[in-house]
């Protein structure tokens, strides 16, 4: 019997594309290729999709204008009949039969819009093909982080205080909505776009002046804009939950940032500042601060792999148990698959908040789940594992009800 061919689909139209690209070189690296026949699928920035013996190395995205033109370009075909997604070459020679290349499993690893936010799960769903990670209700629920809030209240659990603006509404009259946010929320204020990721475009604001240049920063990125009650100096503490049942969280990872704000630089380039972060919660002396190793010496870009943390995190077991349990119930109730991080702020004070959902975390958070015992090879198994469960029990749906309305017309 031949193997699966497994797609790592990388890459696409977001602000988290290279990111993207770490993360999937990550995965192929690590996939087992005695179980699985793993091949690269790049979507460029303008969603076009490519496939090439050139993808097998990250060195070809080094170069500082990749040549896509020695790339080939397919399009992907829904066979829905065969439970298949079809990679069809886009230009065809006169004379020569297009290329083509099935897919029997994808393993999303885009990172942001039109790849972690439900549409490209929904093509995938339209061809019946197993996927790894979160569904399509999952994916866009996770993504937007004013839906997550609204589903987090539905299952009581708890969040900041938060506003929504709009663009439009902001832009026909600022200095209302400044003085509404003012009143409703007072400073300071973090601003953010509702749908983006990797801490692009959020902002903090303690004065009337910086609030305006932060909506008008996070307004370029959507249309839809989250504004939050900023906390003092909070403790960041991440959990990764992987999907089965019932679903597993995994050890806490306390990330060490340079201030109140994880930037995106700290997060993906490790350029940190030195020194300690603060924190509300008494330290076990057990936990140490580590750099987390890539999954092969040769992967040189190690995406989220380059931040500092701590792990487990450094805060009481009972906290730490229950910080899991509400990892899980975010999970579940968010309707999250595969590997999700739930990412929770702590104040000072002591008080619990879900931050938010990252339903296809940055390396697929593999770190936490190597501290546990479990290899990166071992968690890409079960989470492929999962997908063809998962869309077994999705092709098990009745979609076809007979009325007849149709005769006789």
């Amino acid at each position: 019997m031949s193997k699966p061919h497994v797609a790592v689909i990388f890459g696409g139209r977001s602000v988290e594309h290279e990111v993207s690209v770490i993360t999937g070189y990550q995965a192929l690296e690590a996939l087992d290729r005695n179980r699985w026949n793993p091949f690269p699928v790049y979507i460029a920035r303008d969603n076009v999709w490519f496939i090439g013996d050139r993808l097998e190395s990250i060195s070809f995205f080094r170069q500082e204008h990749p040549p896509l033109g020695d790339l080939t370009r397919v399009l992907p075909c829904p066979d829905a009949a065969r439970g298949k997604l079809v990679l069809m070459e886009a230009r065809p020679g006169a004379l020569r039969r297009p290329k083509s290349v099935v897919i029997d499993c994808a393993i999303p690893a885009t990172h942001g819009t039109y790849g972690e936010d439900g549409r490209l799960q929904g093509l995938l769903e339209m061809a019946g093909v197993p996927y790894a990670g979160s569904g399509v209700t999952g994916s866009a629920v996770g993504m937007d982080k004013l839906l997550t809030k609204a589903v987090l209240a539905r299952a009581a659990l708890p969040f900041i205080d938060y506003r929504a603006v709009t663009s439009d509404i902001f832009a026909a009259d600022p200095d209302a909505i400044l003085t509404q946010l003012e009143s409703d929320l007072s400073f300071p204020l973090m601003v953010k776009p509702a749908v983006l990721g990797s801490s692009v475009a959020v902002t903090r604001a303690d004065t009337r002046d910086e609030l305006r240049a932060a909506l008008d920063l996070a307004r370029r990125f959507g249309d839809r804009i989250l504004v939050e009650k900023a906390l003092d100096d909070p403790t960041e503490i991440n959990c990764a939950v992987l999907d089965g049942d019932p679903p597993v969280p995994s050890v806490l990872e306390q990330p060490v940032s340079g201030g109140s704000l994880l930037t995106f630089d700290e997060k993906y380039r490790g350029e940190g500042r030195k020194g300690k972060q603060k924190s509300a919660i008494s330290h076990q002396p057990s936990a140490s601060r580590i750099d987390i190793p890539v999954c092969s010496p040769s992967t040189v870009t190690k995406g989220m792999a380059s931040l500092k943390r701590l792990i487990p995190a450094p805060i009481p077991d009972e906290l730490t148990q229950r910080i899991r349990q509400m990892a899980v119930d975010a999970f579940t109730e968010t309707q999250a698959g595969g590997v999700a991080r739930v990412d929770f702020l702590i104040a000072q004070a002591g008080a619990i908040y879900v931050n938010e959902i990252n339903n296809i975390p940055g390396s697929f958070a593999f770190y936490l789940w190597e501290y546990m015992g479990r290899s990166f090879r071992e968690l890409l198994d079960r989470m492929i594992e999962r997908a063809f469960e998962v869309n077994k029990r999705r092709n098990r749906t009745t979609y076809a009800f007979e009325a007849n309305l149709l005769a006789g017309r």
